[in-house]
């Protein structure tokens, strides 16, 4: 699609090179990329990953709809995602984390709207759980129960949380060999 066709919000937009965008009779089909930064004004978003801006779709709600493309969705205001640790529950990321089962919230965390790349328990769906920070077979699973009020923001990929509830369960596709 030629750029001089599309709306002056999305012209503005900050997105990424590799963004695919189709515009049908005006409507605008978000199917993948990096929105950066500009006004989502609405249309259809298919996939991608929010990294800011301002959202005035008033038809949807940003933050649990990117929340469901992690799998993360609230039934009676409660949701479960995952996250994964080293085998000793040692932060895979910050290896100066510790998690530990039972309940568990983060201090001084940033509020709803700062994005997912700062302090917060970051959670997603098992399988990119597994693989976000490259395969490691001997990783631990958690599974996370949380409240909506919880919820802090969400990209399409990863969730950042406040707090909720960390249990260890085993990894539901591994063979269980691969996962000792």
């Amino acid at each position: 699609m030629i750029k001089e066709n599309w709306p002056e919000w999305l012209k503005n937009a900050k997105i990424s090179d590799d963004s695919i965008i189709v515009i049908e009779n005006g409507y605008v089909i978000f199917k993948g990329g990096i929105w950066g930064g500009g006004t989502w004004k609405g249309g259809t978003w298919k996939g991608g990953t929010w990294k800011g801006g301002t959202w005035e779709d008033k038809k949807i709600d940003r933050l649990l709809f990117h929340a469901a493309f992690c799998g993360i969705i609230f039934i009676d205001d409660i949701a479960t995602a995952y996250r994964s640790t080293n085998n000793n529950g040692s932060g895979r990321y910050m290896a100066s984390f510790m998690q530990h089962e039972g309940e568990y919230y983060e201090q001084n965390y940033k509020p709803t709207g700062s994005g997912t790349c700062c302090k917060g328990i970051h959670i997603t769906n098992a399988s990119l759980a597994f693989t976000y920070f490259n395969v490691d077979f001997k990783s631990q699973l958690w599974e996370v129960k949380f409240k909506r009020e919880d919820l802090l923001d969400c990209d399409g990929q990863k969730a950042r949380i406040r707090g909720g509830y960390f249990k260890k369960i085993p990894w539901p596709f591994l063979i269980s060999k691969n996962n000792s």
